[in-house]
């Protein structure tokens, strides 16, 4: 089969403290300390042939994430971007919708020609941090398309308990390729779910949202917010051309935090009461943390969701005096986030397919990742 695959040298920093895990397995916990000179191709290989607890499936459709392309950019010295786990050589790929072939022989939940997506974080069940039920902290994680090879191939074999069934979809689309279109982009609207209603308290039906960043996350947000009865949602974006694919979506309230001043923006929308929920998805903290320290609403929650590469300096009296909190969200696994935002789609809540800005061949997926690199369209997917 044909998959596009990562590869790198392994050179950790000279101050970098490996530990005995990473020496063993050189599966590095943090790959921008660790792996150099990143290579990109499509290429042959060996189609996976699935675990007992596993079905492979044949994807149709997959994103490009921003970790995928975090992965593909490197620093002066040639250190990957991406600050979490990988292992190289690997496929890429974590946000797929497809096809079952083939089930383990310990497979219950799914048959021969169903259509699936998938969560990222494949979680033991054991350690100490699932048994509280934080699943995606897991102690002896693996994640597709990190550690373990992804969907950016024909193939990919994934854990049964990871794997969600999508046919209720049909419901929302009139023909096949446009649900497993739909389907592609059901892990990055987890993300921001998964902080808004996962990691979060007290968000209700009316709030006022802003969104620091309308990328393909941040996009994907704002759906998310929309279809939980948000009030109004506000967006700050310096692309032009994401901002206007934000209004193709129907958001009214979408700027260039360049030219317009977002604290002065947010109170002249909410007619001074601020934001009842700010969702960081930009990475842009030093920019955007004064501006929601300055348009706070009272209790207001702070979602931060971005990899940023930098710290911000924070103002605690701010949040102190406007009872406001941070919370720090990755991920999605657990709580039932994604077969939520499968009903949310099902319903006709949510529709990110005007999103989808280009479509790329399997041959051609090195191209959609560098594409992704220019940060102006929405979602590119890589049909297989």
């Amino acid at each position: 089969m044909q998959a596009l695959v990562l590869d790198g040298d392994w050179n950790p920093r000279p101050d970098y403290d490996l530990t005995d895990d990473e020496r063993r397995t050189r599966n590095a916990t943090n790959a921008s300390q660790v792996w150099t000179d990143p290579t990109l191709r499509v290429v042959d290989r060996d189609r996976p042939t699935p675990a007992p607890d596993e079905a492979l499936v044949r994807v149709r459709y997959a994103g490009v994430c921003g970790s995928d392309v975090s992965m593909i950019e490197t620093d002066d010295d040639g250190y990957l971007h991406y600050s979490a786990y990988a292992s190289l050589p690997n496929v890429l790929g974590h946000e797929f919708s497809g096809e079952v072939v083939e089930p383990g022989p310990d497979v219950r939940l799914f048959s021969e020609g169903d259509l699936v997506t998938a969560e990222v974080t494949d979680y033991c069940g054991r350690c100490e941090t699932c048994r509280r039920g934080f699943h995606g902290h897991c102690e002896n994680f693996e994640q597709i398309g990190f550690t373990i090879p992804g969907a950016h191939a024909e193939y990919v074999a994934v854990p049964e308990k990871i794997l969600w069934d999508v046919s209720a979809l049909r419901a929302s689309y009139d023909s096949e390729d446009d649900l497993l279109r739909a389907a592609a982009t059901v892990e990055p609207s987890t993300i921001t779910y998964y902080g808004l209603f996962g990691r979060a308290e007290g968000i209700v039906p009316g709030d006022y949202y802003v969104f620091h960043g309308a990328g393909p996350i941040g996009l994907t947000g704002m759906n998310v917010a929309r279809a939980a009865g948000a009030g109004t949602v506000i967006a700050f974006e310096p692309s032009p051309e994401r901002r206007e694919i934000a209004r193709t979506l129907g958001f009214e309230h979408v700027f260039d935090p360049t030219v317009a001043d977002p604290t002065t923006t947010v109170h002249d929308v909410t007619d001074g009461e601020g934001a009842d929920v700010h969702v960081e998805t930009a990475g842009a903290v030093r920019q955007t943390y004064p501006a929601i320290e300055d348009s706070l609403a009272e209790r207001a929650n702070v979602v931060h969701i971005s990899n940023a590469g930098t710290s911000p300096e924070i103002d605690l009296r701010k949040y102190q005096g406007n009872s406001a909190q941070i919370y720090g969200s990755e991920g999605h696994t657990g709580q039932r986030i994604f077969p939520r935002v499968i009903r949310l789609m099902a319903a006709g809540h949510l529709d990110n397919l005007p999103l989808v800005t280009d479509t790329y061949g399997l041959s051609d997926a090195d191209d959609a990742v560098r594409k992704a690199a220019e940060r102006i369209d929405g979602k590119v997917l890589i049909e297989m």
